[in-house]
């Protein structure tokens, strides 16, 4: 049999680790990628931070020149948009073109969430998500100017720092209770949110926003928390409540679908096996934790295409991703090993503070993850112990005196 063809919906990040990943390992077949935008694949951390400060320029994030993605000895790059795809393996795109494929990488990730709020759609409520978002903002933001961030998770608190960096007058709004719940315990929520206030950041949690308005030139957000009127004004908005995985081209595909698109310990649908997901859009079966995990992180991105590959190359291997990412705020570095669930005990190590800081905690007694500050030296030996899990008193586990490499070996 002729070696197949594989088309790549989606050219972002994970979708262009995949073509390169492929060819890489001598994969013969043809290889096409559709994807939405006009720029070819990139890195997304940068936009909400080096990108949006001008510190990097956008050649700077491709994967590859511009050069490698129009060679279709590696891989037939097509702009447009994939409208649906069928059972019999044909893809359908918006301009009427058809690609028939044997292989299917769903790589789409996920469409920034707009406000559903009256005032949602106004020209002065941008969101972040692609290199094209990253530019219109940056050309808004200007010292002395008023931002509103709605959200306060990673890209939020992350586009905050910027602005605030650039001189700008900022607010984060957070409906949750404590910003960066998602994968930080209540502690280091609390380290960052003072972190942001000591610069210049006002942090409002547990506000719903309900409207935005402009009147007589002025922007301004209606808000409440707990039953009280709150308003926000502002010259810009940015949008920072999160994705929603771009699934709707696959619906009576017969993909399984969950929050994204479902597949098995090597990437694979269960319902669909010439299908394989990857980076944002991929519910996938982490054997670590027996169970799906959708992960939005630079290292999934990295890793998992590299493990698509492998198993569309014939690798029986399982991908057994240790969650992990990190975020660069105020100049501060912080990165997050594993998953935090609430209830967990958390065990301060070094509290995070001028010198750095750990946060590591505890699952049912077995370390499942930490929270390093300025401490990135520390996270081979925290995901060792996170990984297999290993059941350390929470007394040894705070006592700098016992290095991680030493429980790490114990």
């Amino acid at each position: 049999m002729s070696a197949p063809h594989v088309l790549i919906a989606g050219a972002g990040h994970a979708g262009g680790r995949v073509a390169q990943a492929l060819r890489a390992a001598g994969f013969t077949g043809r290889v096409t990628m559709v994807g939405e935008e006009s720029h070819a694949p990139y890195e997304r951390p940068a936009l909400s931070k080096e990108l949006l400060l001008g510190r990097k320029t956008v050649g700077e994030i491709m994967l590859e020149p511009r050069e490698f993605w129009r060679d279709e000895q590696q891989v037939a790059a097509v702009n447009g948009r994939i409208a649906a795809v069928g059972a019999d393996r044909v893809a359908r795109l918006d301009s009427g073109e058809t690609i028939a494929f044997d292989i299917l990488v769903v790589a789409a990730g996920g469409h920034a969430r707009k406000l559903t709020v009256v005032g949602g759609d106004l020209p002065e409520v941008r969101t972040l998500r692609s290199i094209d978002d990253c530019l219109a903002l940056r050309g808004a933001l200007a010292e002395g100017r008023r931002l509103l961030v709605i959200g306060g998770g990673v890209i939020g608190m992350e586009a905050a720092s910027s602005a605030a960096a650039l001189g700008m007058h900022v607010t984060v709004l957070e409906t949750g209770p404590r910003i960066m719940a998602r994968c930080l315990p209540p502690e280091g929520s609390r380290w960052l949110q003072a972190l942001h206030e000591e610069r210049g950041v006002r942090v409002e949690t547990g506000v719903a926003v309900e409207a935005i308005r402009r009147a007589d030139g002025v922007l301004s957000a209606q808000a409440s928390r707990a039953g009280q009127a709150l308003q926000f004004d502002a010259d810009l908005v940015l949008a920072a409540v999160g994705i929603t995985p771009a699934t709707a081209f696959l619906a009576g595909s017969g993909v399984a679908l969950d929050n994204g698109v479902l597949t098995d310990a090597r990437c694979r649908n269960p319902a669909a096996p010439w299908c394989y997901a990857v980076g944002d859009i991929a519910n996938s079966f982490n054997p670590l934790y027996g169970r799906h995990v959708r992960q939005e992180t630079w290292r999934n991105a990295e890793n998992q295409a590299r493990a698509v590959a492998a198993s569309i190359m014939g690798s029986g291997e399982a991908y057994e991703e240790m969650p992990w990412m990190w975020t660069d705020q105020h100049e501060r570095n912080i990165q997050v090993v594993g998953i935090y669930t609430p209830g967990d005990l958390v065990v301060s190590r070094i509290a995070p503070g001028e010198q750095g800081g750990v946060l590591l905690w505890l699952h049912e007694g077995k370390v499942a993850g930490g929270m390093l500050v300025d401490c990135g030296r520390e996270r081979k030996q925290l995901e060792i112990l996170a990984r297999r899990q290993a059941e350390v008193e929470p007394a040894t586990l705070s006592d700098t005196a016992i290095s991680l490499k030493e429980l790490a070996r114990a």
